[in-house]
């Protein structure tokens, strides 16, 4: 790939992290909006994670039909139009709708994202690479873009935040369009015609488990990711409740754990990776079992934010592990139908944990949270002897 190509790559990045970020900060503006009833700031979390399950059906459909490189632009566009509606509706209804929306559109966005690096190249040191970087861009959405959410509500017009913010996502989407038109001429037309041809364009739930090794590698991480959404949650009591500590003292333990998230695909995932990806995942689920536990049992705010830096860190390297493992499993001409599927059991294992978080009580979090460590570390033990020799080759071709 040439200066251009690699060019293009960057700023397809730079596009990447305007959408996650406003992504982010719309959420935050809406539940700042309602934070005078926490009714109402559950259910806007609920709807986003509730449209990110719903797009799991119609996602197949989308890149099937117009392919992942034209859907990227387009979610960009309904994005911006979407926060662009809800400055101007002002009401507690559009906010829910807009955000189940952003939901289902983000999980678009990153199916397609899945099934457009891996049509590239063959070469699984560069989807390594990309994934990575991907990954950690992803992260730094969940990291700036609350803060940007909450700058713009302080501004006095809180409407024309919004539409600073939809201004932002709308601009991303040219960007990526001709970024992408730039990358496809490393791509023969017949090979991208006869891929997409073939797919079903359909949810294959029992295909993505019937695929060689893909159920040893993703079980450990949905059961991970069940166990660790309660984390946020137990976490706010665990420092603000049990431990008296101030806000800021709870500010710099969140930003640890976001700033783990952020290095830890990129700087560590590749010692991982020599174990194999699967594995490795295991490795990095193990380590967040352990990071929760040093957190249950630590007084001492440094000791905290270390051990959140190794939570952030280990779910970093998870998820790229896990995402370079389907994107090299996966048949290409079954990507469109199989790597939503992933992506609708990620999501509905962080629902559950979401409703599982509601039902904890706040007189037993730190009890809570060595059970939780506990039994991730055993999900990652386990994971790692499944998974030590399950390193399956680039798949290149239909089988």
């Amino acid at each position: 790939m040439g200066i251009r190509g690699r060019w293009a790559l960057v700023f397809i990045c730079i596009s990447l992290s305007f959408g996650s970020f406003a992504d982010e900060a719309a959420q935050v503006n809406f539940a700042l909006r309602l934070a005078d009833d926490t009714a109402s700031v559950s259910i806007l979390l609920a709807a986003g994670l509730i449209g990110g399950i719903l797009s799991g059906p119609i996602a197949p459909m989308i890149l099937q039909r117009i392919g992942p490189r034209q859907t990227i632009p387009a979610v960009f566009l309904l994005q911006a139009i979407l926060i662009a509606a809800a400055s101007l509706a002002n009401q507690f209804w559009s906010y829910i709708v807009v955000s189940m929306a952003l939901g289902s559109t983000g999980s678009l966005l990153w199916a397609a994202i899945m099934v457009a690096i891996p049509s590239y190249t063959t070469d699984e040191r560069y989807i390594d690479r990309v994934n990575r970087i991907t990954q950690s861009v992803r992260n730094m959405g969940y990291v700036g873009g609350p803060a940007l959410g909450g700058l713009l509500y302080g501004m006095v017009d809180r409407s024309l935040g919004l539409l600073l913010l939809a201004l932002l996502v709308l601009i991303a989407a040219p960007v990526t369009s001709l970024c992408f038109n730039a990358l496809d001429s490393f791509i023969p037309k017949s090979g991208q015609a006869s891929s997409q041809a073939k797919q079903k364009g359909r949810l294959d739930l029992l295909g993505l488990f019937r695929t060689a090794g893909v159920i040893r590698a993703v079980a450990p991480l949905l059961m991970t990711v069940v166990l660790t959404s309660t984390l946020n949650v137990l976490m706010i009591f665990r420092v603000r409740t049990e431990l008296q500590f101030s806000a800021e003292i709870y500010g710099l333990v969140i930003s640890a754990l976001s700033v783990g998230l952020i290095v830890g695909p990129v700087l560590f995932a590749g010692l991982f990776a020599r174990r194999g990806d699967a594995a490795g995942a295991s490795i990095a689920a193990s380590l967040i079992g352990a990071g929760i536990l040093w957190l249950a049992l630590s007084d001492a705010a440094l000791a905290i934010m270390c051990a959140t830096f190794l939570i952030g860190s280990a779910n970093g390297i998870q998820n790229a592990l896990t995402a370079s493992f389907m994107m090299k499993s996966i048949d290409p001409q079954r990507r469109v139908d199989l790597m939503p599927a992933y992506l609708f059991c990620i999501q509905t294992s962080v629902f559950l944990g979401f409703l599982s978080a509601g039902m904890i009580s706040t007189a037993h979090v730190s009890m809570a949270l060595m059970i939780v460590g506990v039994a991730t570390a055993i999900i990652g033990a386990c994971g790692i002897a499944l998974n030590v020799k399950n390193r399956p080759s680039m798949v290149t071709k239909g089988g």
